[in-house]
């Protein structure tokens, strides 16, 4: 097999001449074997045995008749020949994603599946009884809810919605912001009984959370910047269930603090990240994307509250 530079047009010639046409399904695998670095990365992503990617690959390469990627023990890089397919790749799975989020956009039913991510708190301490409402009134909706902070790519329609804490959402998508997240301290009864007053603790703690610097950094300009910290957890919930287990006091979202019947809250809640509602602008003609979307923006001034921590006023 001979190793060539070539160009764009001469790849997708080439392919053409041998078989009449391009095979999008080794493409798609080229381009994620080139995203990933490696053969068991892209077969992790892909959900497909990393033999059967290296088989695809290799037949792809003997359609065009050069090496796209050099071999490494510690996985592969592309050849001239692989960087010049993999623009022309990119354009073709950007072109038919296109078509299908086009296509989509005209559906005008109020019915089918309906992919929506969201980080897990938000889930959990504020949107359920939202998500179960729209199931209620959509039942010909099949509702999908993933709780992940990981960044979906719209674009790609690995979800028709995303609700991300963002403070600047890109701008190929239409969205709508729902609110600033704000955050406080928050403690039990009895952890303030057994260390108050905290302006002058000795004994009280602060739950930690975030790298050694970044607490260093968020204690330090804190009501109670002389509290050392306690454990570190990086999952919000957790935070929560070491603060109910009085291990100390957590810095944690209104809207998740304010759900917890234990708690007391100790400061004045202070602005942290905004929160948007995002879809892809292909899909606004899509009947049930516009309809979660507007369910959901119906309920702003409920979401707006709850997010900034106007439901209940700071302990005096």
């Amino acid at each position: 097999m001979s190793k060539s530079v070539c160009s764009n047009a001469d790849l997708v010639s080439s392919q053409g001449r041998e078989t009449g046409h391009m095979n999008w399904d080794d493409l798609r695998l080229f381009l994620a074997a080139a995203d990933a670095g490696s053969m068991r990365a892209a077969a992790k992503v892909l959900r497909v045995s990393h033999t059967t990617i290296s088989r695809r690959i290799e037949s792809l390469e003997s359609d065009f008749d050069t090496r796209l990627f050099e071999r490494r023990s510690d996985g592969f890089e592309l050849t001239p020949a692989g960087v010049a397919l993999l623009p022309v790749a990119q354009s073709m799975e950007n072109n038919l994603l296109g078509v299908e989020r086009q296509v989509r956009g005209a559906d005008k039913e109020l019915a089918g599946s309906l992919m929506v991510t969201l980080p897990d708190m938000f889930a959990m301490y504020l949107m359920g009884p939202i998500l179960f409402e729209f199931m209620e009134a959509y039942p010909s909706i099949d509702l999908e809810v993933n709780e992940s902070w990981s960044i979906f790519d719209l674009s790609k329609r690995e979800a028709d919605v995303a609700i991300r804490f963002t403070n600047n959402p890109p701008e190929h998508l239409i969205g709508r912001q729902l609110g600033t997240f704000h955050e406080a301290a928050y403690g039990t009864e009895a952890y303030l009984e057994e260390h108050g007053p905290l302006e002058t603790s000795q004994t009280a703690r602060w739950v930690g959370f975030g790298e050694a610097a970044h607490r260093t950094r968020w204690v330090a300009s804190s009501a109670f910047p002389h509290l050392s910290t306690v454990g570190r957890f990086d999952h919000v919930p957790m935070q929560v269930e070491a603060v109910k287990a009085g291990f100390g006091i957590g810095l944690i979202p209104c809207f998740v603090g304010d759900a917890v019947p234990e708690f007391v809250r100790l400061t004045d809640p202070s602005p942290r990240m905004d929160v948007w509602l995002l879809s892809h602008r292909d899909l606004r003609a899509t009947a049930r994307v516009s309809a979660f979307r507007q369910f959901v923006i119906e309920r702003r001034g409920y979401l707006k509250a709850r997010l900034e921590g106007m439901l209940k006023p700071p302990i005096q």
